[in-house]
């Protein structure tokens, strides 16, 4: 399978609505080009703002299909990143480093397509979860671990969250957030930025001591919030332990429970794409019934429409959660 000037039209032509009805919302980044479905598998396409990314995981592009890549820019800046191991950014085309920024949901982001990492600074398939944020955060708490850059955070404050706790390990991460803030609208509330392991800061929020075999770790205060967004990744190790979100992920969505307050909203992801959604959703109903509360409503939310799927089983599951 290859990418064709009539495949990537027709996944441009199944989009028309999507991108007219986004920029309405002051959104310029999204999904343009899904492999997976739409004829290509290991190449996603996206518009990050002014910049036209294609990113590849296992063949590179051939000499027709960057040709039918660079063609279909126009007026963006055409960016390709070649992601299998060993990860090779170098442009098959001439390129200076490129400083860029892109909209969504009315909000500024970071959105440079070469930076430290590998991963774009914005998770377009993530775009769900900050639209329901954005609607329930107004005079509400909101702790968003595994932050990354924190557009789920900004998005918090921006709609006037009373108190935003973003955490995460990465200074660097940290730091991107940090610079979008003066490119939104300022919040009412207070927007915090926490470097830790997110497992000591979880136990430490739940109100659990750390255990003495443990590294040290920043101190945070034992507190609730109304909204927590679990977002983390598919496996990591640390010196406080290991996140294992297809072995084990009870233990990080436990005290994520407990730091919950009475009628709290938790947002819980799992991005692995052999989990099957109902398997999951199992296991976060056993675990919130083993920390003695209740679920009162469970809401699954799927990527939106630039992202299709054969047969609505994405690879990002999301479920909101309200709790007694």
């Amino acid at each position: 399978m290859t990418l064709t000037q009539e495949s990537l039209q027709r996944a441009l032509d199944a989009r028309a609505d999507l991108i007219h009805d986004l920029a309405s919302e002051l959104t310029t980044c999204y999904r343009l080009f899904h492999g997976a479905v739409e004829g290509r598998p290991g190449l996603t396409i996206d518009r990050y703002g002014p910049v036209f990314l294609a990113q590849t995981w296992d063949e590179k592009l051939s000499d027709a299909e960057l040709k039918v890549f660079l063609d279909a820019a126009g007026d963006l800046t055409p960016v390709y990143n070649h992601r299998a191991k060993p990860v090779d950014f170098e442009a098959h085309f001439p390129m200076e480093p490129i400083e860029a920024v892109g909209d969504e949901l009315g909000m500024t982001y970071d959105v440079r397509p070469r930076h430290r990492g590998q991963d774009p600074l914005l998770f377009l398939d993530f775009r769900a979860a900050r639209r329901r944020v954005r609607l329930e955060a107004r005079g509400r708490s909101v702790l968003n671990l595994f932050a990354y850059t924190c557009s789920m955070g900004q998005i918090a404050h921006s709609a006037d969250a009373s108190h935003v706790l973003n955490i995460d390990f990465a200074s660097s991460a940290l730091d991107v957030g940090r610079a979008n803030v003066p490119r939104n609208h300022p919040g009412a509330g207070t927007l915090e930025f926490f470097q830790s392991d997110c497992l000591p800061a979880l136990w430490q929020l739940a109100g659990k001591s750390l255990p003495r075999r443990r590294a040290r770790a920043p101190y945070i205060e034992p507190q609730e919030f109304d909204i927590v967004v679990l977002d983390p990744p598919r496996l990591s190790k640390s010196r406080f332990g290991t996140v294992d979100v297809v072995g084990d992920y009870p233990t990080l969505l436990k005290p994520c429970v407990q730091i919950c307050g009475a009628g709290g909203h938790l947002l819980a992801t799992n991005h692995v794409p052999s989990v099957n959604l109902d398997d999951w959703i199992a296991v976060v109903r056993r675990t919130v019934e083993k920390a003695e509360r209740r679920i009162e409503a469970l809401e699954i939310l799927a990527p939106e429409a630039d992202f299709p799927s054969f047969d609505g089983s994405h690879p990002l599951k999301m479920v909101w959660l309200t709790l007694d």
